[in-house]
């Protein structure tokens, strides 16, 4: 009947876990003892003191009362000097490896059978049991035991109190009222003791299935770390792969675009009669023409095929038949020169420069699918300034890169910036009069006197005043400009003539974007404003400029570029039909 009590409040310990289980419960018998012996020590030691009655006083004292007194001192005294070898007992496992699983049990058997003894000797004067009430109470509560051994402890106690109480109380009515007070005392105590080892087991065998589902999770953890770590590994070995390919695609672009400079002044002399090209040519034995998209002073720009890799490509082509075409075609090499050297998401990438067998230069870049930012423009309409910025910081991170490498743009405007529908949504075009610090000559040995490169309405001071000057501080001035146009949906000189615009970017200083339109927030504005200084070294940096409008864009909230919408955007696209690229967007 007591299996299947102890079966009923708690989960049988399995075998493989019953040594962890006794160990367990070893442990906790110590650490108790060793916190409650050194206490019941003293309390043993005051009992003594206090009762034990000693020379001439024991004369002045009743013989029954000194009977009682004698007794509960000489009771206390043993069980000091026992308490005191449990305690050597209980410290002395402090340092060992396991606990010795006796001490609970000696513990419980001393305690039970002091109360039981107490309470016998007590019937002398006091007629109580508090005492064996109090210690089998609180050793069920305090010591933990296994249900048989409190069973065989609890037995052993209550028959040690009934020979007591027999013994010593000379009164029959009194014996026969405080015997049955032992018994339900025991049944208690052996209840409180079965319960708490049903909670100890229950308690124990939760913690290890926990533990066990810790040290699997660790384990699925610990494999998949080392899943990650070689996926990560062999994407860091493809990006050095990749890293190296580019790298040698850039160093075979620029050596090409030196020998093809060799060969310039021989296509000076030949005559460009065959006008557009036929969609279905095949440049270079490997790109194929196909429609024309596009054409400006430096020739024209057809979408064609790789036959190679098979992904679509942008091909630029110029033929030069004149000494003008020619310097074009200086400006060209420049180009594929230029953007060749500049790695960065938001800046078209180069991927091949060649000569045809009838005399054409031609470049092939990557096909950009989008709009020009020109497209998005619309006069006296203004842009949300949080896209604003966000879109304005991508471009300064895509010159700061190209500054790095110690390049100027000179021809920043919305026409030369692509919006796409790919991160990070938008590509920078055009490095046709881009230049090197160390190299501001061109290949001829100097530019034409009286030649400007460059779009007027963005044109820094001194781009205008001197070729040889410029910094990459002028692609700053007209990333102001535009974000000047973006947030007022005004030029910040109006509508005037091209020459006109040049005069004032070197002698007015424009307006303030608040005094045109007052709802440009005040950050906004004064960093226009800094951009817009006439002395370069006064204008940020291109890297510093993008973190600037970055923290301003996500300040105010806004998503990523390639996420925002066109139906977004504050300013409406140009009044004509939609390209084919604005429509794939």
């Amino acid at each position: 009947m007591l299996q299947r009590l102890i079966a009923r409040l708690g989960p049988p310990v399995p075998a493989t876990l019953q040594t962890a289980f006794a160990g367990e419960i070893a442990e906790t018998a110590r650490r108790r003892a060793a916190a409650l012996l050194p206490v019941m020590v003293v309390a043993h030691a005051l009992h003594v003191a206090v009762f034990g009655t000693f020379g001439a006083a024991r004369a002045a004292v009743a013989p029954a009362v000194l009977q009682w007194r004698d007794g509960v001192a000489l009771v206390h005294a043993v069980t000091f000097a026992l308490a005191a070898g449990l305690s050597t007992l209980a410290f002395g496992r402090v340092r060992r490896a396991s606990p010795s699983q006796a001490l609970a049990p000696l513990l419980a058997a001393l305690y039970l059978f002091h109360g039981a003894v107490i309470a016998a000797v007590d019937q002398l004067q006091v007629t109580s049991v508090t005492p064996f009430v109090g210690y089998a109470l609180g050793i069920a509560v305090i010591v933990p035991l296994r249900p048989r051994v409190a069973a065989v402890l609890d037995a052993a106690a209550l028959a040690v109190f009934v020979l007591g109480v027999v013994a010593l109380q000379p009164s029959a009515t009194t014996r026969l009222a405080e015997l049955p007070n032992g018994v339900s005392i025991i049944a208690v105590s052996l209840t409180l003791a079965i319960v708490s080892d049903g909670a100890r087991r229950r308690d124990f065998l939760q913690r290890r299935t926990i533990d066990e589902q810790a040290e699997a999770l660790r384990q699925l953890n610990a494999g998949l770390e080392r899943r990650i770590e070689a996926q990560v590994s062999e994407t860091v070995k493809r990006a050095e792969q990749v890293e190296t390919l580019n790298a040698q695609l850039t160093a075979q672009v620029r050596d090409r675009s030196a020998e093809l400079s060799m060969a310039l002044s021989k296509l000076a002399r030949q005559r460009d009669e065959t006008g557009a090209l036929r969609p279905g040519v095949v440049l270079g034995d490997r790109f194929e023409v196909r429609e024309p998209i596009g054409e400006g002073g430096m020739g024209a720009v057809y979408s064609g095929l790789d036959r190679t890799t098979r992904e679509r490509v942008a091909i630029k082509i110029i033929q030069a038949s004149s000494t003008r075409q020619l310097d074009a075609m200086h400006r060209f090499l420049r180009e594929a020169a230029s953007a060749a050297a500049v790695t960065h998401p938001a800046v078209v990438r180069m991927l091949h420069v060649d000569v045809s067998e009838d005399g054409m230069l031609f470049q092939v870049q990557e096909l950009v699918q989008g709009v020009t930012l020109q497209q998005r423009i619309r006069a006296g309409h203004r842009w949300d300034p949080g896209i604003a910025a966000r879109t304005i910081s991508i471009l300064c991170d895509a010159l700061a890169a190209a500054h790095a490498r110690g390049i100027v743009h000179r021809d920043v405007k919305p026409g030369n910036v692509m919006l796409t529908p790919l991160a990070p949504g938008m590509k920078l075009l055009d490095f046709g009069i881009a230049k090197l610090y160390e190299d501001a000559l061109s290949l001829d040995g100097g530019t034409r006197t009286g030649a400007i490169l460059g779009t007027p309405a963005f044109m820094a001071p001194e781009q205008v005043a001197s070729d040889f000057e410029v910094t990459d501080r002028a692609d700053v001035y007209a990333v102001g400009v535009i974000l000047f146009q973006l947030l007022t949906g005004k030029s910040p000189f109006g509508e005037a003539t091209p020459r006109q615009t040049l005069l004032n970017q070197v002698l007015v200083t424009p307006p303030g974007a608040r005094e045109l339109e007052p709802q440009v927030p005040a950050e906004m504005a004064a960093f226009v404003a800094t951009c817009l200084r006439k002395e370069p070294g006064e204008r940020p940096a291109a890297a510093d400029a993008a973190r600037t409008l970055g923290a301003m864009a996500d300040a105010r909230g806004t998503a990523a570029l390639q996420d925002i919408e066109p139906r977004d955007l504050d300013a409406a696209r140009a009044e004509q039909q939609p390209t084919v690229a604005e429509r794939r967007t």
